[in-house]
């Protein structure tokens, strides 16, 4: 199965040396050389897109504990209604017998009798009525507790702790749902993937504290240009992506000649000393007949046709 025959929601799984094979017919299609760098960077890229994302020890735990946290609750609500279900049953059963002693007795003692059981029956079956329904309550709000959790504690992971953007592991899961959208409502989907350029002469130069409120800043100036149903991603190191819904490539134009004015008029600086931002954009539009991690390689090129072709420009992928 080819790249572009693949479903949206399927991840597929390749051999270090499948990675290898792709990185180098990425780079003999595209004309560049295959120098340690160039093949490193392709070999990255494209690892980090095709590979599933490797669940630290950290990540697993708390996984773990949400599962214990529901799967105790389940257990509770099942015993809570087999003790409902049991004191129904028994009610029921009472009742049935009261009713047939009711119609075959005119004896005022035992239809005395008969309505004692039939009251005693009902208060025990309301007493526990209501009692399941305080458990069920409880356990109502311990699930809406857990479900809390578990926004919270993906938003985290999936989160970069620097930027504030959405990270990979929340690009996977937002690309999948915004591919699927876009087939079922016919709208384009753009994106557009951005590289700082010779950010290692800032961490060389500054050190990498300074590197990262660079990262920080720029980070800022994008987000204040998105629009609200945009997505800014930290893609890697010095790399953001920005997930564009129902944008074709002249929206996506307009968006990056936006950010370059944007950034270029918000300079920062380092103890009064101006370090200029700049950065290589490649961009690429879902085709009908890819998934979107195929567009997201298109992308990835078409950056790195921008970096090999002086920097600081945009390049639109085919």
């Amino acid at each position: 199965m080819n790249e572009r025959s693949m479903t949206p929601s399927q991840s597929p799984t390749l051999t270090p040396s499948d990675i290898a094979r792709i990185a180098l017919k990425r780079l003999a299609e595209l004309g560049l050389p295959p120098t340690p760098e160039n093949y490193t960077k392709f070999y990255n890229a494209i690892a980090a897109i095709k590979s599933p994302t490797d669940k630290s020890d950290e990540e697993l735990k708390s996984a773990y504990q949400v599962l214990f946290r529901v799967s105790d609750v389940l257990d509770g609500m099942s015993e809570t209604s087999e003790v409902l279900l049991e004191d129904l049953l028994r009610g029921s059963e009472v009742m049935d017998q009261s009713l047939d002693a009711l119609r075959s007795s005119h004896d005022a003692d035992t239809l005395e009798q008969v309505l004692s059981t039939l009251i005693e029956s009902t208060g025990s079956v309301r007493q526990t009525v209501n009692a399941s329904h305080r458990d069920l309550q409880e356990l109502k709000a311990t699930m809406d507790k857990i479900q809390s959790d578990l926004a919270i504690n993906r938003k985290t992971l999936e989160q970069d702790p620097l930027t504030g953007a959405l990270n990979r592991q929340g690009l996977e899961h937002l690309l999948t749902r915004e591919v699927k959208r876009a087939r079922r409502a016919n709208l384009p989907l753009t994106v557009g993937i951005l590289d700082l350029d010779e950010f290692k002469q800032v961490n060389d130069r500054f050190g990498h504290l300074v590197g990262d409120k660079v990262l920080m800043h720029f980070s800022s100036i994008a987000k204040a240009v998105l629009r609200e149903s945009d997505v800014l991603v930290r893609y890697g190191g010095e790399e953001f992506l920005v997930l564009l819904p129902e944008t074709d490539l002249n929206g996506a134009r307009f968006l990056v000649d936006r950010l370059r004015q944007v950034n270029a008029k918000t300079p920062f600086f380092h103890h009064s000393q101006h370090i200029d931002i700049r950065f290589s954009t490649g961009v690429a539009q879902l085709k009908q007949d890819e998934n979107g991690h195929a567009m997201l390689i298109r992308a990835d090129e078409a950056m790195y046709q921008a970096k090999n072709s002086g920097r600081d420009q945009v390049i639109f992928s085919d």
